[in-house]
């Protein structure tokens, strides 16, 4: 027969491990609530599959959903402001309520500001309509309209056409592609993840030569160099977005 014995601990000592418990815990929590909210930009043009926004508010997206979890890992409340785009690059230079500007280039925004790893898939392709003959590299496009979004720049473009890249700007992708299926324009610049999603939800009667890639890259977060993240913080919150299949799952939501 086995004899049990129960260590006695004394009230008193118990009292106080109880205490100590509540007092670490109310630390840990202090500390998370004293942290400020991770401030996330959004253009107040932008369109599915990057943000939905209804009456000023950003209801779904891929931005948005990627702020969320961004946020989560910084262990981090979110807060999201929309802004129009040419007032985007001096909010995050400034830093006052702006932290992070998310899937954008370098090349597409200003000096000063810090760069997360690259980690969100894309690509840049020209649209051609069937009205024409599909050109085979950039360089037959000169002089020709291009479908092009306002504020947005095209270094690509910009260095293989120079003078003769005929810039058509509309507010955004969507315009483009019902410019497009129109007969409006015969070619426009969009990108993988838009597309992909615009085919297959908003734009009917497009008819078009298959796309021609003309550069694929990864996309990072732009971070304000007054932000209280440090970008050592960001880059390991993506890290683990990556490892966890968050960041999978996310982008198979707007596929």
């Amino acid at each position: 027969m086995h004899s049990m014995f129960r260590l006695a601990v004394p009230p008193l000592l118990t009292h106080r491990l109880l205490s100590l418990a509540f007092v670490m815990l109310a630390g840990w929590a202090a500390t998370a609530a004293a942290l400020p909210p991770l401030h996330v930009l959004i253009d107040t043009g932008t369109k599915m599959p990057q943000a939905e926004i209804v009456d000023e508010v950003v209801r779904s997206g891929l931005q948005r959903d990627l702020g969320l979890a961004l946020a989560e890992r910084l262990g981090r409340e979110v807060s999201f402001r929309l802004l129009p785009r040419r007032r985007i690059a001096g909010a995050l230079l400034g830093g006052v309520q702006a932290d992070l500007l998310c899937n954008y280039l370098p090349a597409w925004l200003p000096p000063g500001l810090l760069w997360s790893k690259a980690f969100l898939p894309d690509a840049e392709m020209l649209l051609s309509s069937r009205r024409v003959a599909a050109p085979a590299s950039l360089a037959e496009l000169g002089g020709r309209p291009i479908g092009t979004i306002g504020g947005f720049v095209y270094p690509k473009f910009e260095h293989v056409l120079g003078a003769r890249f005929r810039r058509e700007d509309a507010p955004n992708a969507e315009a483009n592609m019902r410019k497009l299926a129109a007969g409006r324009m015969d070619h426009a610049v969009i990108g993988r993840t838009t597309f992909d999603y615009l085919i297959r939800h908003d734009v009917e009667g497009l008819k078009m030569h298959p796309p021609l890639v003309v550069s694929s890259f990864k996309t990072h977060c732009a971070l304000s160099p007054r932000s209280s993240v440090r970008l050592a913080e960001l880059n390991a919150a993506i890290t683990a977005l990556e490892a966890d299949g968050g960041l999978q799952g996310l982008l198979a939501r707007y596929r």
